[in-house]
């Protein structure tokens, strides 16, 4: 009996020790490698492993599993982290690419938006037409889309800065040619006059002589040649005014000394658009009849009367409204863009004779 009891101590000193401990010394309960407590826990850090015993936590907490964890990656997925990517999807982050996205950000560019980073500015010559532009270099539009004065088998072109049509091919539709032409431009008013009384007074004249005329044209007679303005003419006075119905733009010009002592000088360009008309986005027409919008003359005086000023040419083509701004009772601002304008002999034009048309207006036709 007492071989039996020795026995099956030294087979429960074996099972205790572990039988690898070289000083034979046995684990607390709860500790590392020593049996788990009865509800299969152990002291803190320590987990309770399927052999009964305490092992630190992570060491091999899984041995049903073929991985070096509890999958069969180094974490919780097939991948370095809880996806088979870096992180938790298939790339770096949290998508396919280094972001969010399978661009740099969160878009295919560089930042928000595929092209400048959310710059909409306008740019001529880039193959689009933009916001701001009214073509892009290489459109081109029927004549007679322009203005109905035009042929409707020629073709104008974009010009050079995105703001309108190039109509040095357009050809009249009654294949009458101009006699000149004013180039395409664009000008400000920054301060217009409000009445024809203030308008006499030049009271802002300081802001409104120019060194440049802004329209100009020569018309080749044979033996001399028609100049628009004078050629001596070395200042131009170039203002507006506007009453209930009509502004009124004119541009004067002088022959001026070094002491600003200045001789009048023709021809001048005077034009009147209809008042109601005038709103940003605008195109009008400029012409004789009722059908135009704007009216363009140009004034000379060809008699002994230097008083008795008269009607040389008339003007077609169009005038965009770019910003205008008139309140009644002060003064106001009109920015505008002319297309090229042709000029005609008063007994023909697009329109054919328009003689009577503006004498009815109250003015004289030079003869």
């Amino acid at each position: 009996m007492k071989k039996v009891m020795l026995l099956l101590f030294l087979v429960f000193l074996m099972v205790s020790c572990g039988g690898d401990d070289p000083e034979g010394e046995v684990a607390a309960q709860g500790t590392l490698n020593g049996r788990c407590y009865p509800n299969k826990t152990c002291n803190e850090g320590l987990v309770c492993s399927e052999g009964d015993i305490c092992i630190k936590n992570g060491d091999s907490a899984d041995s049903s599993d073929s991985g070096d964890s509890a999958d069969s990656g180094n974490s919780s997925d097939s991948g370095s982290s809880a996806d088979s990517g870096d992180s938790t999807d298939s790339g770096d982050s949290a998508d396919s690419g280094d972001s969010t996205d399978s661009g740099e950000s969160t878009d295919s560019g560089d930042s928000s938006d595929s092209g400048n980073n959310g710059n909409t500015e306008a740019k001529c010559g880039n193959g689009t037409k933009e916001a701001g532009e009214v073509c892009e270099k290489g459109d081109f539009l029927m004549c007679s889309e322009i203005d109905s004065q035009y042929s409707q088998t020629d073709l104008a072109i974009c010009n050079d800065f995105c703001n309108g049509w190039n109509t040095d091919k357009c050809g009249n539709a009654s294949g009458l040619k101009p006699l000149a032409t004013f180039p395409a431009r664009t000008h400000e008013l920054t301060y217009l006059y409000n009445g024809v009384n203030a308008f006499n007074e030049m009271t802002n004249q300081d802001d409104e002589l120019w060194k440049s005329a802004l329209f100009n044209a020569s018309i080749n007679l044979g033996e001399a040649t028609y100049s628009i303005p004078h050629p001596q003419a070395n200042a131009h006075w170039i203002a507006a005014y506007y009453d209930s119905k009509t502004l009124y733009f004119y541009q004067n010009s002088y022959l001026c000394d070094d002491s600003m002592n200045c001789q009048y000088t023709t021809p001048w360009v005077m034009f009147g658009a209809d008042l109601e008309s005038l709103s940003a986005g605008k195109k009008l027409s400029i012409g004789i009849s009722d059908k135009h919008k704007v009216n363009m003359l140009i004034e000379d005086v060809l008699t002994a009367d230097p008083e008795q000023d008269c009607v040389m040419l008339v003007g077609y083509g169009t005038l965009t409204v770019d910003s205008v701004n008139i309140s009644a009772g002060s003064a106001g601002h009109f920015k505008f863009t002319t297309s090229e304008i042709g000029l005609y002999n008063v007994t023909m034009t697009p329109e054919g004779d328009v003689t009577k048309e503006i004498e009815e207006e109250g003015y004289t036709i030079c003869k």
